[in-house]
């Protein structure tokens, strides 16, 4: 599995973020920021992990080599440790129960207080924190502090600017945009072709899957489905929940998640997945797993190949 690109951004409060952070919030949020500080060294951070989405842990110091204690282990599809990088990324397998907590520490390399931090794993079924960044300050600075409010100035515009895109979702832009307004066309320089022949939905899914399409860009891939809502219930897809697993277990990159209206019961609506990808990642075949914003229903569509 390639190693995923991980950007940090010293983004943190000047109290410890578990203090506010609530499960409502975490939904909400991209990336959380937690400060650990040498007086608050014993504290237990709470972290969501589900077993359809990887959670990762980015750490702004290196860890101990052999540092990493992790719970149940056994309980992982994934546990991928990079000490000098200062990252933990985690996959569960659905065999844990939702709600058990999980323990897990990790330890520092360079000496310094507090020299561990502790973590509470829970186990969600459909939700999941992509990322924490945990920025360790072992010792208070004024210029520390300083550059704590700049950098959450920072983060605060990119959320604000993140919202702003999300509202806006029904006229989308990239090769989202291009898909969904019809101008994909012979000669486009765009790659397309039928694929629901080819691929299998998981059994008794409420969102039906009614047509997929795959398409090809140099550097990007879409997939685009036609899905109808036989539940009881309105269906959104969470923007920030969708996979594209390859045979050998390597994910590609979403860009982005696009739908084109909320599924009223019995409604059809479309929904659009892009990715980054390689020329050589274009030739796999892929599971493409999508999640219900704020609920438990998925689409789970197999054997999902690009031109």
């Amino acid at each position: 599995m390639p190693r995923p690109t991980v950007l940090l951004l010293l983004a943190f409060l000047s109290t410890p973020a578990l203090a506010t952070s609530t499960p409502d919030a975490w939904d909400t949020v991209a990336v959380r920021h937690v400060e650990l500080t040498a007086d608050r060294a014993g504290q237990v951070h709470e972290v969501r992990i589900s077993p359809l989405f990887t959670t990762t842990l980015v750490f702004n110091a290196p860890l101990l080599r052999g540092g990493v204690e992790l719970e149940e282990r056994e309980g992982f599809r994934v546990v991928m440790v990079d000490e000098a990088a200062g990252f933990v990324a985690l996959l569960p397998l659905g065999v844990l129960p939702a709600g058990r907590p999980l323990q897990l520490m990790v330890r520092f390399a360079d000496g310094a207080v507090p020299a561990s931090a502790s973590f509470r794993l829970v186990v969600h079924p459909t939700r999941a924190e992509p990322q924490v960044n945990v920025y360790r300050l072992p010792r208070s600075a004024e210029s520390l502090q300083l550059e704590a409010r700049q950098e959450r100035e920072r983060a605060e515009q990119c959320e604000t600017h993140l919202a702003r895109v999300q509202a806006e979702r029904r006229s989308p832009g990239g090769l989202t945009g291009l898909i969904d307004s019809g101008l994909v066309k012979e000669g486009s320089g765009i790659a397309g072709r039928r694929i629901y022949a080819s691929t299998q939905q998981r059994p008794g899914e409420a969102i039906q899957v009614e047509a997929a399409h795959a398409y090809a860009a140099q550097g990007q891939l879409a997939v685009a489905l036609e899905v109808k809502n036989t539940s009881a219930q309105p269906w959104s897809v969470d923007s920030e929940g969708a996979q594209l697993v390859s045979k050998e277990g390597a994910r590609l990159r979403v860009l982005s998640v696009w739908q084109s209206e909320p599924l009223a019961p019995d409604t059809r609506g479309r929904v659009v997945v892009e990715a980054a990808a390689t020329p050589e990642q274009a030739r796999g075949t892929y599971v493409l797993t999508l999640g219900e914003g704020g609920g438990a229903r998925t689409v789970t569509l197999r054997g999902v190949t690009f031109p």
